[in-house]
């Protein structure tokens, strides 16, 4: 484990010294943004550090209305709960749809969806799944899925979901914490991808600190399900997210324009240094998987700091990824795939 001193960003500080940073998320970049921070710092001023109030006070700040309301329409969604954490949202959106059916998992799923008592692991093939539902006459059940599984950084294919009989009605859960906010020209995130047929309906839900820097989360769906999630304990009786943090959000979009070219700018250098490489993959998202393993430790004596650890084990052997973020240079992504190549 390394211990940093300082928030990370282009780079970092261990020691006394300056590191070159590809850990962590922050995919934009905002945690080192003077505009972002300047909004964070306007916010506080106007709502304070903390609104210690739970959600179904009888005097809320109109602020999380708003921006739930944003967060809806960015995710092209009818409604929205936003929450203090992403695993919070997770959590709430699986114990939700599990009141009313049986729920699901496919590999990948976060273990605040997977884990939930209730969620029943799918071993079989989907073609399986779905003869011994249809047996077991169960028709209407839950899905939970990732849209991108962030250590080797690929994205979930749901093709699976294109061929499922009329007669089927899914309810399928999308953690998209690695989607939202670089994802899609608006920063929609997987719903830039999707293609689901009418009879599967999506549930997402995803953290806003792994793209936008804010420790909260959110789940967007239906009238229907956001409102039974309003209704649930884990959202009336919490404390909602930093409201600075969501006036931030409200005011940023400009910036989060600005960071999310800058970051696929960056992808697409890094994605050109290595395309005549073997030993880097990548399929479009701000995580490279580094096919060397020893190269962390050899990359930490060049004062660079790769993201290498075993997952989601500690036990498991380390997997080593480079993750972009907004802030990187182009000569930051040169000197790093030198160093590799050294190796």
């Amino acid at each position: 484990m390394i211990q940093l001193e300082q928030k990370p960003g282009r780079t970092t500080i261990i020691n006394g010294k300056e590191y070159l940073f590809f850990s962590g998320y922050s995919y934009l970049g905002l945690g080192c943004n003077k505009d972002f921070l300047q909004l964070i710092h306007e916010g506080i001023d106007k709502y304070g550090v903390v609104y210690p109030s739970s959600r179904i006070s009888n005097t809320p700040l109109q602020l999380y209305a708003q921006f739930e309301e944003q967060l809806a329409q960015l995710t092209g969604t009818e409604s929205c709960a936003v929450f203090s954490s992403g695993f919070l949202s997770a959590r709430t959106a699986t114990e939700v749809v599990a009141n009313k059916m049986n729920i699901y998992y496919r590999y990948p799923a976060h273990p605040a969806s997977s884990h939930h008592h209730q969620a029943i692991r799918i071993d079989t093939s989907w073609d399986d799944f779905l003869t011994e539902r249809k047996t077991a006459n169960e028709f209407r059940f839950g899905i939970i899925a990732d849209s991108i599984n962030p250590t080797p950084g690929s994205f979930t294919d749901f093709s699976f979901l294109n061929n499922v009989p009329k007669e089927f009605q899914i309810v399928l859960i999308v953690d998209d914490s690695h989607g939202m906010g670089w994802l899609g020209k608006q920063g929609e995130g997987i719903v830039s991808r999707l293609q689901l047929p009418a009879h599967v309906e999506l549930l997402l839900n995803f953290s806003l600190s792994k793209a936008f820097h804010l420790n909260a989360g959110a789940v967007c769906g239906s009238s229907y399900w956001i409102q039974q999630i309003k209704e649930h304990v884990n959202f009336t009786t919490s404390t909602p997210p930093m409201p600075a943090l969501a006036y931030a959000f409200l005011h940023g979009t400009g910036i989060f324009e600005q960071q999310r070219r800058m970051l696929h700018h960056n992808i697409s250098h890094l994605q050109n240094l290595t395309a005549n490489t073997t030993f880097a993959t990548n399929e479009g998202t701000p995580v490279f998987l580094v096919h060397k393993q020893s190269v962390a430790p050899y990359l930490l004596q060049q004062h660079v700091l790769i993201s290498s650890f075993g997952y989601p084990h500690p036990s498991d052997n380390p997997v080593n990824r480079v993750v972009v973020n907004a802030l990187h240079l182009e000569s930051d992504l040169e000197k790093l795939v030198q160093y590799i190549e050294q190796l």
